[in-house]
């Protein structure tokens, strides 16, 4: 309520003399009251007040309509607080309805102190809480039902450190000490649960009614910004440290283009102290920079200039920094601005990544790849087959005149063009099949094309590599003809082969029956000599009949081959055993085979091979009985399968012969035999595309091994992990 009529103009100070004598921090006022005190009108105390809320000096809210102003805690004031509110008298006419108006006051007061966020309250000299409001008590960390006991001294305050403080460094007893306000004591308290919260207080001394020392204290609970700082705090230092140890040149400016730090990397790539950076900041001092390109930028032109101008940062750029005297820096840079809260650029950041040594490592390749080019070009001029690289993605990177020719295109017409668009349409799915395998498998690739344009046929080898493919290739039209030539030339042997040892039958059994003719009839009439005689001439005829056997078997295995098929070689070597049973029961033999695999053959030439190989095994095993072994191991795309035995063993000098066809090494009277059988076991295994070869010592036992190619089947895959099987 104001007093009504004129009044004295009103003063921000006189309103703030008017609120320090209220009390502590926290305690609200109404425009009522300053004006009473003032004696002015109540809207000159509100337009103070009002003001000086403007300038952050107070704060306001209202409560059951009616406006309340305070001063925030940390403010120091002067004036006398006792714990209760003096009321002005007014000994003017209607004074009593004043004093109606101060109770009126007193009592939204009193409402206001209860709902500000502030504990508020005076503390006697013992420590003694003589007043206070629902903030102050609750923030007590220790706390009896009658809060007539309750007393600041229970409280434990803790410094930034977690350590007590001692008692004589309280903010209250400071200022009952010193007599001079302690403001915004920052300080930790325990509370019953443990944890510790921030509080900021501040106390004031004041002197009672009756002259005893008193404290008007406000408490602040500040556990939340102090926790914000930490975390700032926690940041800023991450940040720091991050800066200094970032791996890449960090270098920061203001809006003038200053430098105003720079991190250790960076005073190390450019060889300056942080100050000389300040004192010469290397965009705009006396280092020169050039672009990529090595045009030399002025001080408009670096990164940082066109930020400034733009507001928009700089990726990826690389430049050149040469200082006033020694070697040239390369660097990769990345500027960006940084705004202020008005919106106006206020730091540059600039990161640079140093490329020196890369850069005259790229100039080294540049320079060694220019060499090996002209080397290469040396080479492939020199090399007779036709040769072309691909990378890839299948483009011609190089290739020879002799390649050139061929595909008749130019060299640099090829170069750089994908493979495909040179390749006839016909016979392109050969080529992407082998290529692609070649990639797939980084296995070298061999095929044959017949080439209709050029009517000749060419032979292809492709080797891999991670980064694509070296293709050789040659005119092999001679060969084919060659070849097409042999082939007929075989055929024509073979049918004569076969007619001859057909033909030769008939004489053979004419020959064996008379003789055994002749020696029924007439055997009683003949010595022993001419009966020998008659013997012999059968066991020849027999032997003849034989090798003609043995020929004709020989002839077929081309012509009368059944076609390959995924064989389990288990199966295969089982049948033979059971072949071969009584010559293993009556020489002992000790036959053992790991579990074998499955491969892409003739199961009855494969058949013929294995009998061949484990009836040698058997036959010369010597005095003792055979141990044979057969296994298998996978290389690359082929099995190889050996048989081992421990017997007499062949001399070096005769392992090469022993495949012809009729060569033997021992005589009939050691060893029966038409000396035929290993060669057509040689036959069979080139027919299916492998080969066959001899390990041995004499005496010292001998290994056949053979390699057939892996039938592409998913059991196959099981395959390669087989374990011995007795």
């Amino acid at each position: 309520m104001g007093v009504p009529g004129s009044g004295p103009d009103v003063s921000l100070e006189d309103v703030r003399n008017v609120l320090a004598e209220s009390g502590p921090p926290g305690v609200p006022v109404t425009a009522g009251e300053v004006a009473e005190r003032l004696a002015c009108h109540t809207r000159a105390a509100r337009l103070a007040l009002n003001e000086l809320t403007e300038s952050n000096e107070l704060r306001t809210k209202q409560i059951d309509g009616t406006t309340v102003w305070w001063r925030p805690a940390g403010e120091p004031y002067d004036g006398r607080v006792d714990g209760s509110r003096r009321p002005i008298r007014d000994e003017s006419p209607g004074g009593d309805r004043a004093g109606q108006g101060q109770e009126d006051d007193r009592s939204l007061a009193e409402r206001v102190l209860e709902t500000v966020p502030v504990g508020i309250g005076i503390v006697a000299a013992d420590g003694t809480i003589v007043r206070g409001n629902g903030q102050l008590f609750d923030q007590l960390p220790y706390l009896d039902d009658d809060r007539s006991a309750a007393t600041v001294e229970g409280w434990t305050l803790y410094d930034d450190d977690g350590d007590p403080i001692p008692h004589d460094d309280r903010p209250w007893t400071r200022a009952l000490d010193t007599g001079e306000s302690v403001t915004d004591y920052e300080c930790q308290v325990e509370r019953p649960s443990g944890d510790r919260r921030w509080r900021s207080i501040t106390a004031t001394p004041i002197a009672g009614d009756d002259g005893d020392a008193l404290i008007a204290i406000s408490v602040d609970d500040i556990t939340e910004r102090k926790e914000r700082e930490r975390k700032l705090r926690r940041e800023s230092d991450q940040t720091e440290k991050l800066l200094e140890t970032a791996p890449i040149a960090i270098a920061v400016q203001n809006a003038e283009r200053e430098t105003i730090r720079a991190n250790q990397r960076a005073q190390e790539a450019f060889g300056l102290s942080e100050a000389e950076f300040r004192e010469n900041p290397v965009d705009t001092g006396e280092w020169r920079i050039y672009d990529e390109d090595g045009e030399l930028l002025d001080s408009t032109e670096t990164t940082s200039a066109r930020v400034v101008a733009t507001g928009e940062p700089v990726f990826d750029e690389e430049l050149v920094f040469e200082p006033p005297s020694g070697e040239r820096l390369h660097f990769r840079v990345n500027t960006a601005p940084v705004y202020g809260p008005d919106g106006e650029i206020e730091r540059i950041v600039t990161a640079a990544k140093d490329v020196t040594q890369l850069k005259a490592r790229e100039r080294q390749l540049q320079q060694r790849k220019a060499e090996l080019e002209t080397e290469l070009s040396e080479i492939l001029g020199r090399i007779s087959d036709a040769f072309y690289a691909l990378d890839e993605e299948w483009r011609y990177t190089h290739l020879n005149e002799r390649a050139a020719a061929i595909i008749d295109r130019s060299r640099d017409e090829l170069l750089g063009r994908p493979v495909w668009e040179t390749i006839p349409e016909p016979t392109e799915p050969l080529f992407r099949e082998k290529y692609q395998t070649a990639m797939e498998t980084q296995e070298p690739v061999s095929f044959d094309v017949e080439a209709a344009t050029f009517d000749a046929w060419l032979e292809f080898t492709a080797y891999p590599s991670e980064s694509g493919l070296s293709v050789y290739f040659r005119d092999i039209t001679e060969r084919k003809e060659y070849e097409r030539k042999l082939e007929a030339s075989n055929e024509r042997l073979e049918q004569f082969a076969y007619a001859a040892s057909h033909d030769l039958q008939e004489p053979l059994r004419m020959v064996t029956s008379y003789l055994q003719l002749l020696e029924r009839r007439y055997g009683d009439d003949l010595d022993a000599d001419a009966l020998e005689f008659i013997d012999f001439a059968v066991d020849g005829a027999e032997r003849m009949r034989e090798m003609i056997e043995g020929l004709l078997e020989y002839s077929r295995v081309e012509t009368q081959g059944d076609p390959l098929e995924p064989v389990d070689l288990n199966a295969i070597l089982a049948d033979v055993r059971d072949d071969l049973g009584v010559r293993i029961e009556e020489s002992d033999a000790d036959v053992v085979a790991e579990e074998l695999p499955r491969v892409d053959g003739d199961a009855s030439q494969l058949r013929q091979v294995f009998q061949n190989l484990l009836s040698n095994a058997i036959q010369y095993s010597g005095d003792d009985p055979p141990h044979v072994r057969v296994g298998a191991e996978r290389t690359g795309a082929m099995w190889e399968i050996s048989v081992r035995d421990e017997g007499v063993g062949i001399d070096p000098d005769d392992q090469d012969r022993i495949f012809e066809v009729f060569q033997r090494l021992h005589s009939h009277e050691e060893h029966p035999g038409t000396g035929i059988g290993l060669a057509v076991c040689r036959r069979i295994v080139e027919r299916h595309g492998g080969d066959i070869r001899v390990e041995s010592e004499p005496g010292g036992g001998t290994t056949f091994s053979v390699t057939l190619p892996a039938a592409e089947t998913s059991a196959d895959d099981a395959d390669e992990n087989r374990t011995p099987a007795g």
